[in-house]
């Protein structure tokens, strides 16, 4: 769920995921389990959002009811 928006943020801070999940002590494979993870519940995708110094933020929107029903009939 977030795996590009991490890996965009340590493309900015010139850092490589590996010095991240080293970092942490963590496996490579439960690095990448954990940013794809959509359960934010997840202890190792929070580890890696403290590390990062990132937080999850999220907002409610209303639906475009409209371009909704033209994009299903397209």
């Amino acid at each position: 769920m977030f795996e590009k928006d991490i890996k965009i943020e340590l493309i900015k801070r010139d850092v490589k995921p590996s010095e991240v999940y080293k970092a942490l002590g963590l496996e490579r494979a439960h690095f990448y389990q954990a940013i794809k993870s959509y359960n934010l519940n997840n202890k190792t995708l929070k580890k890696i959002l403290d590390y990062l110094e990132l937080e999850v933020s999220a907002t409610l929107k209303h639906r475009d009811y409209l371009n909704d029903a033209k994009n299903k009939k397209t």
